[in-house]
């Protein structure tokens, strides 16, 4: 059976006072700039190459640990806790070949995170110098006191 129109326009002003009585006396008020982050919420994540150097982002040109040079680097992916790229890897004295890098082992300073592993993969390598590649440990500054 159908209601009657007056039934439907009172529940409508039923629940209007329902609901305006939940709210906040004088109503909600919004006002001002919406919150921003602030800086000490910002968290920074660098790679380092070793003692003395600076830290990078997404660096095109990777050296690690001294004996492995990273060339032509195109990142997919950054700050996360694991980063990846393509690029090339020298070889020895051959030309370079493709290779694949994964950075984790994030390492937190203050605002800071540092990547403090490596591991580096490419078709063609010797097996001896794929094993060397496969955990490699990245430099991390030492914590500012």
């Amino acid at each position: 059976m159908p209601r009657p129109p007056a039934a439907g326009v009172l529940v409508a002003l039923l629940s209007t006072a329902f609901l305006a009585a939940c709210a906040e006396p004088g109503g909600l008020d919004v006002s001002g700039p919406a919150p921003v982050p602030t800086a000490a919420a910002v968290r920074s994540v660098q790679v380092c190459e070793g003692p003395g150097r600076p830290p990078l982002r997404r660096p095109a040109v990777l050296d690690i640990a001294g004996a492995v040079r990273l060339t032509g680097l195109r990142w997919a992916s950054w700050g996360g806790p694991v980063a990846e790229a393509t690029g090339d890897v020298a070889a020895g004295r051959g030309r370079p070949l493709r290779a694949r890098v994964r950075l984790d082992g994030l390492v937190e300073h203050e605002h800071r995170a540092y990547y403090g592993r490596a591991s580096v993969t490419a078709d063609g390598l010797p097996a001896a110098r794929r094993a060397g590649l496969s955990d490699l440990r990245l430099f991390v500054p030492k914590r500012q006191r």
